[in-house]
């Protein structure tokens, strides 16, 4: 860690120990931290500036607000939205600044195993028999047995594989009947025990380290399934510890050639990932994601992709997982026709694993691939979205239009982008309104606007003066309807705004060399309004008739 990283992780350690001891540990604790987990990961948190002991930020929650964090009183710190005392807003930003300085994955499971500690700490028995099941594993043991274990270590994937799963049942699994809500800290102290095996060579880590975390995540998954029958949202959040740790190996690993001593390591855990294969929806997503993980990045040889959509083919599951894994293979095989047979049976569900497809494919110059899967989900976003929550579609659809390559598309595939937009409103409004306005679509930005409906004064800060400026005519309808809209109101706030726009629109006739069917809408106005004195009074006022 260098120097300056050292003094900015001195100046954010007040705020750390603040919410290490002040953020309780209970389900309004838990689902702050994961909501501003949620928020830095979508990276919604922006314009982040620190300046001496102070730290501004803006995040993009349903609306933007504004967060100011206090690193030296974390007390003192403020945000827009009225969330006290620290809301999911200060925590996404305060996840943007620990970034910097260590994994946020650490802070997340740090925290959570601090406070679990802390809710038995009234249970001083419990708690000296939990730190001995801790220890157990990872005591002090005579240098003999340390060969052994070495030595039990083996020298081949079999025997790796033998190796963690003589520790995992070595293991005291008595925590998952009596101690259920410490799953992560059990996984974390575990995944460490396991991590201290690893060989001493530099290059063969990573390759260790995804063997463990790919056993680990396997094996616990299995035993709570056998413990409970299904998963909650809390336990499969326990799993990212693992799924991070496999990315981190994957990626050390992609960065050099690898050598022909992996072979039969990379090919036996190829054929391990079949035991990913559930029925339990829970665990779905995260299995899914680990499966689409390995077999892009480390399994990419053709021959074996054609060799697991083969089996998985025959296998002929109906689980969501065995579809999304197909589908994956189909996808990087360019085997087009049998993925539409998924997509078109399965869409709905598929929608929320696409981002990862999207966002490779379009990353690799697989453009034409990536476009069709565009085209065979456009028909499923609707019905998707009709079945989540106002705030989980305003997510979606941040989340969405960060995943599909928006300038691209605008350049190449304007019409399907038109219609993934119009597929996703009223939330992507404000993309779908900067991208008419810059390829000066007028003509559809007016037919947007009226369907949204806005006021004519949110309209002036959503284009309407420029495309007024340079093509009038196309704003005629907004104007009419909008002047119709301050009438029906019947006060004089309103009248005085209708004057203000009428006052627009006659000028706006008269750049169109159209002064007559002014002065015809306009008599027609008065004409409508003739007991309306309070709105004649103010077009005297607005000099619109003679005083």
């Amino acid at each position: 860690m260098t120097t300056m990283m050292r003094e900015f992780e001195s100046k954010l350690e007040p705020v750390n120990q603040y919410l290490m001891k002040e953020m309780p540990g209970d389900e309004d604790g838990q689902r702050i931290v994961q909501k501003g987990l949620l928020l830095f990961r979508q990276n919604l948190v922006r314009n982040v500036k620190v300046k001496d002991d102070l730290v501004l930020a803006e995040v993009q929650d349903v609306t933007t607000v504004k967060v100011k964090i206090d690193l030296h009183f974390p007390l003192l710190s403020k945000c827009s939205c009225p969330g006290i005392p620290w809301c999911r807003h200060r925590m996404a930003t305060f996840f943007s600044l620990y970034q910097r300085v260590n994994r946020v994955s650490n802070w997340v499971q740090d925290w959570r195993s601090r406070k679990n500690l802390d809710d038995h700490s009234t249970q001083p028995n419990d708690l000296q028999e939990l730190l001995k099941k801790h220890t157990k594993t990872g005591a002090l043991k005579k240098a003999s047995d340390l060969l052994k274990t070495q030595k039990s270590r083996g020298n081949s994937p079999e025997e790796w594989w033998s190796f963690l799963h003589q520790l995992f049942e070595e293991w005291d699994k008595d925590y998952f009947y009596r101690q259920s809500n410490l799953l992560d800290l059990h996984i974390q102290n575990f995944y460490r025990r396991l991590m201290k095996e690893a060989p001493f060579e530099r290059e063969w880590k990573p390759l260790y380290q995804i063997f463990a975390s790919f056993f680990l995540l396997v094996e616990i998954d299995r035993l709570l399934l056998s413990l409970q029958g299904s998963l909650n949202k809390e336990q499969q959040g326990a799993y990212e510890l693992l799924v991070d740790e496999i990315y981190d190996g994957v990626k050390q690993l992609s960065v050099h050639a690898l050598p022909f001593s992996f072979d039969p390591y990379v090919d036996f855990l190829k054929n391990k990932t079949s035991d990913l294969s559930t029925s339990e929806e829970n665990s779905t997503y995260v299995k899914a994601e680990m499966y689409r993980f390995l077999w892009f990045y480390l399994f990419k040889k053709k021959a074996w992709r054609l060799e697991e959509m083969k089996r998985l083919e025959e296998a002929a599951q109906d689980d969501l997982f065995h579809h999304v894994a197909l589908l994956h293979q189909y996808l990087m095989l360019d085997q087009l026709e049998p993925a539409q047979s998924i997509i078109k049976a399965h869409g709905e569900k598929l929608i929320s694993y696409s981002d990862f497809w999207i966002e490779q494919l379009f990353s690799t110059k697989r453009n034409d691939t990536g476009k069709w899967l565009l085209q065979q989900l456009l028909p499923h976003l609707k019905r998707y979205l009709s079945k989540q929550s106002e705030y989980e579609q305003s997510l979606f659809n941040r989340w969405f239009l960060r995943i599909i390559p928006l300038h691209w598309m605008i350049e190449h595939e304007n019409r399907l982008l038109k219609e993934i937009l119009l597929a996703l409103l009223p939330f992507s409004f404000y993309t779908f309104n900067e991208m008419l306005l810059d390829s000066k679509s007028y003509a559809e930005w007016v037919e947007l606007q009226q369907f949204i409906g806005y006021d004519l004064r949110d309209l002036d800060g959503l284009g309407l003066k420029e495309v007024t400026k340079v093509a009038p005519e196309y704003t005629l309808p907004l104007y009419h309807v909008g002047i119709d809209h301050y009438l029906s109101q019947k006060n004089r706030e309103s009248y005085k705004h209708a004057v203000k726009y009428l006052k627009k629109l006659r000028t706006i006739y008269r750049k169109l060399k159209k002064q007559e069917r002014w002065e015809m809408y306009f008599n027609h106005i008065l004409e409508k309004t003739k007991r309306l004195r309070a709105f004649h009074e103010e077009c005297r006022k607005g000099k619109l008739i003679d005083a």
